[in-house]
């Protein structure tokens, strides 16, 4: 059964539960690093996963109405338990996937908002989500030199 979201509030809460699984997944995965390089990049982005969730917390569920729904499971991605991957590059690899998928999710959302400033809004999370997509790759690509 699909879902689709219609209010501006609910998007807002969805962002939210996104982020929080994404700060997870770098907490967990800052716990299972050995290199301690990516130890502590796993721990930047958490933290900056958790601002994103600030922000998003401070919106107002009034501010916008969508264009029109938004159906949800094209962007699940499942977070699951980090300790499935069998090594460094698979945790980045997936890392990778979810914030190509998280990058996509924003940028449709501005497309789909009514609202100036909520189109800024998940501009900006495209925009931070896509230099940790960044981040993520120099790194993978640093683990197989």
């Amino acid at each position: 059964m699909e879902r689709c979201i219609n209010s501006y509030k609910e998007i807002i809460e969805f962002a939210i539960g996104h982020e929080i699984k994404a700060y997870q997944l770098y907490v967990d995965l800052s716990q299972r690093m050995v290199s301690s390089k990516t130890r502590q990049l796993c721990k930047k982005l958490a933290k900056e996963e958790r601002r994103h969730i600030a922000r998003l917390e401070k919106e107002s569920a009034e501010k916008c109405q969508l264009i029109s729904p938004v159906n949800l499971p094209k962007y699940n991605i499942a977070y699951g338990n980090v300790n499935i991957f069998a090594n460094r590059l698979s945790m980045l690899s997936f890392a990778i996937k979810k914030e190509k998928a998280s990058v996509q999710l924003y940028r449709d959302l501005a497309e789909l908002t009514r609202n100036e400033n909520a189109r800024q809004l998940f501009m900006w999370l495209a925009e931070e989500t896509l230099k940790h997509e960044r981040e993520v790759g120099l790194e993978y690509n640093n683990c197989l030199k």
